[in-house]
C-alpha cells in the first residue's frame, strides 16, 4: 500500500518510520510546511499534492487538531483510506461532517488513533467515574504523554 502523509511532525515522523519498519507500505509523498528536519520523501508543496496523488492509497493526517475534520473529508472524497490522529474534531458538529461524508465511501476505510484509552491510568479513571467514586463530573482535563512540560 502507498502512502502520503500531511503533516511531518513528530507523529508524521513515527508514522513513517513505523510503516518502513513493518514493511507493510511505502511512504510516497509527505507535506509539511514548517520541516525542521531534513524529509528523506518527496515533499509536496500542498496538501492537495498529497490528497489527488493517484498512486497514493492512504493518507495520514497528523497535523494541528483544527485541520483534521477538512483534510479527513477530502483525504475522503479523494478516495483514500485515511487514518487520523486524534481528535475527529472541535466539536459535534465537526465529527457529524466527517460521518456524513465517511458513509458515501463504504469501502473506504477512516481510523483515528485513539490509543490512550489502552493505557492504564485511562481505564482506572474510566473505572472511577462508571462507579461513581468522584460524584458526578462536571470538568476534567487530562495530560499525557508528549505534550506534558510541567
Amino acid at each position: 500500500m502507498k502512502f502520503g502523509i500531511i503533516g511531518f511532525g513528530k507523529m508524521g515522523q513515527i508514522r513513517a518510520r513505523t510503516l518502513e519498519q513493518s514493511g507493510m507500505g511505502e511512504v510516497v509523498s509527505v507535506y509539511e510546511p514548517n520541516a525542521r528536519a531534513e524529509v528523506l520523501y518527496h515533499r509536496a508543496s500542498t496538501e492537495d499534492e498529497v490528497l489527488m496523488n493517484p498512486s497514493i492509497d492512504s493518507i495520514f493526517v497528523c497535523t494541528p487538531n483544527y485541520k483534521i475534520p477538512d483534510l479527513c473529508i477530502r483525504g475522503l472524497r479523494n478516495g483514500k483510506h485515511v487514518f487520523s490522529e486524534k481528535p475527529p474534531g472541535l466539536n459535534a458538529d465537526d465529527v457529524s461532517r466527517v460521518i456524513e461524508v465517511e458513509n458515501n465511501f463504504p469501502t473506504l476505510k477512516l481510523m483515528y488513533g485513539f490509543n490512550h484509552r489502552h493505557h492504564e491510568s485511562i481505564k482506572k479513571m474510566k473505572s472511577m467515574i462508571d462507579g461513581n467514586e468522584l460524584g458526578k463530573i462536571l470538568w476534567m482535563r487530562g495530560r499525557y504523554g508528549k505534550e506534558v512540560d510541567e
